[in-house]
């Protein structure tokens, strides 16, 4: 056994095991036929030496058994999240895996990924280290490594350019599919993390340096209470639609649903920076946000009080120059394991809300439905729809056990939602008041077999898109905006997006800025004064 021998055995093992999903994508994107089996052929030996080139990059000299046995648990891995979840994997989602707590990592622990891991990478690993490899000189190993190299880019090549119209067309009409190729997709996303992780910063650029406000004596403080939804999709909630009555509670608060609205990205990690910028998703950047001011500094900066109180892993560096606070200490009896459910912001806000005597602007970030463990999401009273997948395995699970789960979690969010609602109109003789709702992104829940979030915004199915959006005024706000609420409902149906809240924001707390673009406000066309 050789070097080179080795490395093709386990490269051979990974294109045959490791790609259950792009395979599947492949054959039924290319439908049965002659074609599509001698295209079949072409690209199992074209990732045949993908996989040889990489592996030999990777196991230079003495370290080739301990580099081929972490290439095969990260492909074994990676399978399975995509098996399971059909997930693709590029940067943004290892960004998200990388930033997820240790409680919402739990989740996707279990028997199923180490069955996984000890077929699928255990045997391979036996091989690589039970295999005979004679000793060599350097300059053997030298030259083994190069033609190993040049062995893999042959096979590449001689595989793929016979067929390149049919590579092009393919690749080019499924971009998927590029995602799907494991662990090709784990290591190029890899680089592009560690690469934008490197990026060097320019100076903080501050925003919105003219920010100011009119004075307002004799006024009630006004509090905007800004939710931030978890993996809440438009297409669950009743209110829009849906045919599940899962907003009970908010149907009868007359609430105002928007119910056209599009996330900024798929995942937490870069929605939530997105969506309090004051740039729209079309000239965001994820790198450069974290070194710029946020809606939330603008706003400060003006003169309103700013917090940020959290039920999730963090505000993504969005409110890093605001007061922070974790939720849980509000209500530590409705947590269990570091994981608290979202009743702790009913506490939050029953502590804060008397303690209000200027303008405010509050965030709370929830928990929300945040999968694969919905059924964590809810308490027993809300679990309405059976049978619900009470696991965190939802493969274990069918799609209709999954959606069941889902649907309680979305139920227990009117709960919150309406609690929240039921405080601010209690204290309305103090505080006038508007709630803002919007969640971060959607979710798959086995639609074209594709489960949980966090696939590429250019091809992700619109359930990941599309998020709920609602707001609520207590009696004394429409007023003190001078807001025109016949004119909002007629506008409720029009299409916006995350673009909006940074600049509603800045309308509802009347900032003068020139960092407010009056047109992304959804507010400006309703009320009688303009910022």
């Amino acid at each position: 056994m050789t070097a080179n021998r080795l490395c093709l055995l386990v490269a051979a093992w990974i294109v045959l095991t490791a790609n259950g999903a792009f395979w599947a994508l492949m054959f039924k994107m290319q439908g049965p036929g002659a074609a599509t089996r001698l295209f079949a052929v072409s690209l199992f030996f074209a990732l045949l030496g993908l996989n040889l080139v990489l592996l030999r990059l990777l196991t230079p000299g003495r370290s080739l058994r301990v580099m081929l046995t972490a290439v095969l648990l990260l492909a074994a891995t990676a399978s399975w999240f995509m098996d399971t979840y059909g997930v693709a994997l590029d940067s943004d989602m290892l960004r998200n895996a990388l930033q997820t707590n240790a409680a919402e990592a739990s989740d996707f622990l279990g028997v199923s990924l180490l069955w996984r891991l000890l077929w699928q990478a255990g045997i391979p690993i036996a091989l690589v280290w039970v295999a005979p490899l004679p000793p060599a000189s350097w300059q053997r190993s030298t030259r083994d490594y190069v033609l190993g190299l040049a062995a893999g880019l042959v096979l590449l090549f001689a595989s793929a350019l016979p067929m390149y119209a049919s590579y092009a067309s393919y690749f080019r009409n499924n971009k998927p599919a590029r995602y799907l190729i494991a662990p090709a997709n784990v290591l190029v996303g890899s680089v592009r993390l560690v690469r934008k992780s490197l990026y060097v910063p320019g100076p903080f650029e501050q925003v919105g340096l003219d920010a100011k406000r009119p004075a307002t004596p004799g006024q009630k403080p006004r509090l905007v209470l800004v939710v931030v939804g978890e993996t809440a999709r438009a297409a669950n909630f009743s209110l829009g639609g849906y045919e599940r009555d899962t907003n009970p509670g908010l149907r009868q608060r007359g609430v105002y649903y928007f119910s056209n609205v599009t996330s900024c990205g798929t995942s937490t990690a870069v929605s939530l920076p997105c969506m309090f910028s004051d740039l729209p998703r079309e000239q965001f950047d994820l790198p450069r946000a974290a070194q710029r001011d946020s809606v939330l500094d603008i706003l400060q900066r003006a003169g309103l009080d700013v917090a940020w109180i959290d039920n999730q892993s963090g505000c993504k560096k969005t409110c890093d120059r605001v007061p922070f606070e974790t939720a849980a200490a509000y209500h530590p009896l409705a947590c269990i394991d570091g994981e608290c459910k979202d009743e702790v912001l009913l506490h939050a806000l029953s502590a804060k809300l008397p303690s209000i005597e200027r303008d405010t602007v509050m965030v709370l970030h929830t928990m929300g439905s945040h999968g694969p463990a919905y059924y964590r999401r809810t308490t027993p009273l809300f679990a309405r729809f059976q049978p619900a997948c009470g696991t965190e395995r939802i493969e274990n699970c069918s799609d209709e056990e999954i959606v069941n789960a889902y649907d309680n979690s979305i139920l227990y969010t009117d709960h919150i939602l309406s609690g929240l609602i039921d405080r601010l109109a209690a204290g309305a003789a103090d505080v006038d008041s508007v709630l803002l709702y919007v969640s971060d992104h959607g979710e798959s829940l086995g639609e074209s077999g594709l489960y949980l979030h966090g696939q590429p915004w250019v091809f992700a199915p619109d359930v990941q898109k599309r998020v709920p959006m609602l707001m609520w005024f207590s009696d004394g706000a429409p007023p003190a905006l001078e807001l025109d609420l016949a004119c909002l409902h007629a506008t409720l149906d029009e299409p916006t997006s995350h673009d909006a809240l940074a600049h509603t924001l800045l309308g509802l707390g009347d900032v003068r800025s020139v960092a407010y673009r009056a047109p992304l406000d959804l507010m400006r066309t309703c009320r009688k004064k303009s910022v």
